[in-house]
């Protein structure tokens, strides 16, 4: 079997992490060594550098699958209860050093390949940082972090490693198990969310923080009713496809319970523009395949009993289902914000306002219409974030920037979907047909969506692109090196 050269680091360089671990902890928090912090400390940071000694050893797609599963609480550790410490970002910047530092878990990896499209995400992202430097965002912790989570940095960097470390099966089928798993914790957590009982909603900040908002709608972890509905929504289209190709009964009915009750979860999100997209989304993957047109009744038939059935047991919920559908303030906002970006487009439309500037910029923008109130508008109150992702590149990004990064995600998503590939990677490029089409239209109803959806996109985009095995590349080397041969034997 192929296999490519890794590097081990010596022990001396892992305690040389350790001392610079240390050395970092004195310098910015030093409180940490003081009292029973002086034994504490030191030895929470040997466990953790014999934890990364061991995650060295492991194949990437596992170290991904454990970022993917982190990322669902990102921005919310502190509220955990383990401070700033940001566990999702250190997963990926774990598989990033393992992947190009050559980890030992590579060895039966594919090498990456770099694509055109790889070429026009990277000028995009220096695109975005130029704009953040002229801007005076680039420094910015909101402005910075948003780049590198929810822009597309960090995900366009794991769209290029996802054909590499998802190279096999069994890699897949851990992406696939890790989704699934997923879904059924989204899934039961929406349900206790919203309709009981909130002493079964774990972690326990979800609780608390709709205490604060009561008029919050089910978020789950995210804190975000969009990211909890994205969530769900692709975590029931990887339990489809663990459905269709998992074998045994109980795995099967495990994976379409889990199906129900994401869906069920997306509707209770209670999100006019979620459910817009799984239905529109829905519609379309099923379209696509005769196979998935035979199945479009039934599903339908199901997903309307399990949401009927909870309408039915929840007055409640019915209620505040129908005031959602009825709610019009939040429309005037959206129409007050439209009107405003559409100002701030045609005074810069070329290079726009600069990265992360809308909220801080946008107020003089602001108009009072003959048609609607002027809701969703404060001189002394933050204005909140664009609710149209389209209009909130444009305006920030100008033309430019908004054509680059449509121009990224169409030919990115759109390739991986219609580029050829064995069979085996046929349900992915479907599942991505469904998770791409919802990823659109949501994004005409709201900002900037959370690291989640972003990361899981690019990296389900990244798996059903597809690469060429480490054998067919090691095939193709020895061919060249061959030919190298043949004509260096050449007489001249």
């Amino acid at each position: 079997m192929a296999e490519r050269a890794v590097w081990r680091p010596p022990w001396y360089a892992w305690a040389l992490l350790g001392l610079a671990a240390l050395a970092l902890i004195h310098e910015s928090a030093p409180h940490l060594l003081e009292g029973r912090g002086s034994v504490l400390t030191p030895l929470l940071v040997l466990a953790g550098v014999l934890a990364a000694r061991r995650l060295w050893e492991v194949p990437p797609a596992t170290l991904m699958c454990v970022a993917l599963a982190l990322t669902v609480f990102s921005g919310a550790w502190g509220l955990i209860g383990l401070g700033g410490l940001p566990l999702d970002r250190l997963a990926i910047l774990g598989v990033l050093l393992a992947v190009f530092l050559r980890a030992p878990g590579i060895a039966h990896t594919p090498r990456l390949q770099l694509r055109n499209v790889h070429l026009l995400m990277g000028v995009t992202v220096l695109y975005v940082v130029g704009s953040a430097a002229v801007a005076g965002t680039l420094t910015n912790e909101t402005g910075s972090f948003t780049l590198i989570d929810q822009f597309g940095a960090a995900p366009y960097l794991v769209f290029l490693l996802a054909p590499s470390i998802f190279a096999g099966r069994r890699e897949r089928n851990l992406l696939l198990g890790t989704l699934v798993a997923l879904g059924g914790y989204l899934g039961i957590t929406a349900i206790f969310e919203s309709l009981g009982p909130h002493g079964l909603v774990f972690p326990s900040y979800i609780v608390h923080v709709d205490a604060i908002l009561p008029e919050a709608r089910a978020g789950g972890p995210f804190q975000s009713s969009v990211g909890e509905g994205f969530a769900t929504f692709a975590c029931a289209v990887a339990a489809v496809i663990a459905f269709t190709q998992w074998r045994g009964l109980r795995r099967r009915y495990i994976a379409a319970l889990v199906a129900g009750v994401s869906m069920l979860g997306c509707f209770l999100t209670q999100e006019r523009a979620v459910w817009i997209a799984a239905a529109l989304a829905g519609a379309v993957a099923a379209l696509a395949t005769k196979a998935g047109r035979r199945w479009i009744i039934p599903c339908t038939s199901i997903c309307a009993l399990l949401i009927g059935g909870a309408l039915l047991l929840s007055p409640a919920l019915a209620s505040k289902v129908t005031g959602r559908i009825e709610y019009k303030p939040s429309v005037w906002d959206r129409q007050n914000q439209t009107a405003a970006a559409f100002r701030m487009i045609q005074e810069r439309p070329l290079f726009g306002l600069g990265w992360n500037r809308y909220e801080t910029d946008s107020i003089e923008y602001f108009r009072q219409s003959e048609n609607y109130p002027l809701v969703g508008y404060s001189t002394t109150v933050k204005p909140q974030p664009l609710h149209d992702s389209y209009l909130s590149y444009t305006v920030e990004l100008g033309l430019i920037g908004a054509l680059l990064w449509l121009a990224s995600l169409f030919w990115g998503v759109g390739s991986a979907v219609l580029s050829r590939g064995p069979a085996e990677l046929r349900p992915w490029k479907l599942g991505l047909l469904a998770v791409g089409v919802f990823f659109v239209v949501v994004s005409l109803f709201n900002p900037y969506l959370q690291a989640f959806p972003i990361l899981l996109l690019w990296t389900w985009a990244g798996v059903a692109l597809g690469g060429e095995s480490l054998s067919v590349q090691a095939r193709r080397a020895q061919w060249v090196a061959w030919l190298n041969r043949r004509a260096a034997e050449q007489p001249a």
